[in-house]
């Protein structure tokens, strides 16, 4: 074996641990954070090839791309009384992984974190609002409602005063409610900076008055809530029968009004198909009488006129008309000498 053997061994060997222990690489899709003992170090939020310190120091990636949270489904309330089972589920992004990491840890522990906060805000805002509004067309309202209020979390005024990236309760990433009812009939109002100032000095300077403290969760989590969705929104198995069996008896009680309302809008229109056909049918038979009578008429005034011309040219066509009808070879007849019907047939030439 050779001397230059075993230090090139040492050196590949060296190389191979070290070189994964200093270099790192943040993919476009992360962000991370070198930790030395536990301690915060830096952090990076561009992609690219990164070097820390090999052993003493350590890298903890989070993902900087939208994260999903498929939320517990929780029984909610309505204002009028009515019992839902609401599935939904949030998106959030990561936007300071060191107070994300200080604060929650980890996905799983955003992930259980965001879904209480929404869960919280699902309760407050269904609450308000309707079953029918909840469950209808509406619901994008209620959704972009929840999504605000999600990035408002409650805290301690001590957190939020001893919080480095607040400070003061005066901060524009706090609110600040105050409770003047104690009945809790009556939704609070914001503090005045009057009364934001007193409260920084005593927690206590507005007694008995409830008091709400509000920050934003990209300051105290790291996080922000892009969107909240439900994906569906159920009525709970105790009640779900008998639900659907009302649903299913107002459409059989729909259906049948429908059904009513065209029976008598059918009568209708035939009702005035009929009375139509009978103006029709009674104006045509009337007008078919009068110009029936009308040519009745106008033959009468002819057959008068033919009259007035030749009387006698006249009888005896209409004896000629009578002997068709009555004279054939079995045929016996029996006239008077004086009948009309005997004169033509007595003496021709004298009809002339």
């Amino acid at each position: 074996m050779s001397k230059l053997t075993i230090p090139l061994i040492i050196i590949i060997l060296a190389v191979v641990v070290v070189v994964p222990q200093t270099l790192f690489v943040v993919d476009e899709t992360q962000l991370a954070i070198v930790t030395r003992f536990g301690q915060f170090k830096r952090s990076y939020s561009s992609p690219g090839l990164q070097v820390k310190t090999p052993f003493a120091e350590e890298v903890l990636k989070f993902d900087s791309r939208l994260l999903r949270v498929d939320v517990i489904p929780a029984s909610l309330l309505t204002e009028d009384k009515r019992n839902l089972v609401i599935d939904s589920y949030a998106r959030y992004r990561i936007t300071d992984p060191l107070l994300f990491f200080q604060s929650l840890r980890n996905e799983a522990g955003a992930d259980a974190r965001v879904g209480d906060i929404v869960n919280a805000q699902l309760r407050q805002e269904v609450a308000r609002d309707l079953q029918n509004e909840v469950i209808s067309e509406t619901r994008q309202n209620i959704m972009d409602r929840v999504t605000r209020a999600s990035n408002k979390i409650e805290s301690d005024r001590s957190q939020l005063v001893e919080n480095p990236r607040i400070g003061t309760l005066l901060s524009p990433f706090v609110t600040v409610t105050v409770d003047e009812d104690l009945t809790d009939e009556l939704p609070g109002r914001a503090a005045t900076d009057n009364e934001l100032a007193r409260l920084e000095v005593d927690g206590n300077a507005l007694a008995p008055f409830s008091v709400t403290y509000l920050a934003d969760v990209r300051e105290l989590l790291g996080i922000e809530i892009v969107d909240v969705r439900i994906k569906r929104a159920d009525f709970p198995p105790d009640i779900e029968t008998s639900v659907f069996s009302r649903m299913e008896a107002e459409r059989e009680r729909i259906a049948s009004k429908l059904r009513a309302e065209g029976t008598q809008r059918d009568s209708e229109i035939r009702a005035d198909v009929d009375r139509r056909v009978n103006i029709i049918l009674e104006t045509a038979e009337g007008r078919s009488a009068l110009l029936r009578g009308e040519a009745e008429q106008e033959a009468i005034k002819i057959l008068a006129e033919s009259l007035e011309k030749n009387p006698e040219f006249y009888a005896f066509r209409r004896s000629l008309e009578a002997y068709k009808v009555f004279m054939d070879s079995q045929t016996t007849v029996i006239l008077d000498p004086g009948s009309d019907l005997l004169k033509y047939l007595q003496a021709p030439g004298d009809g002339s």
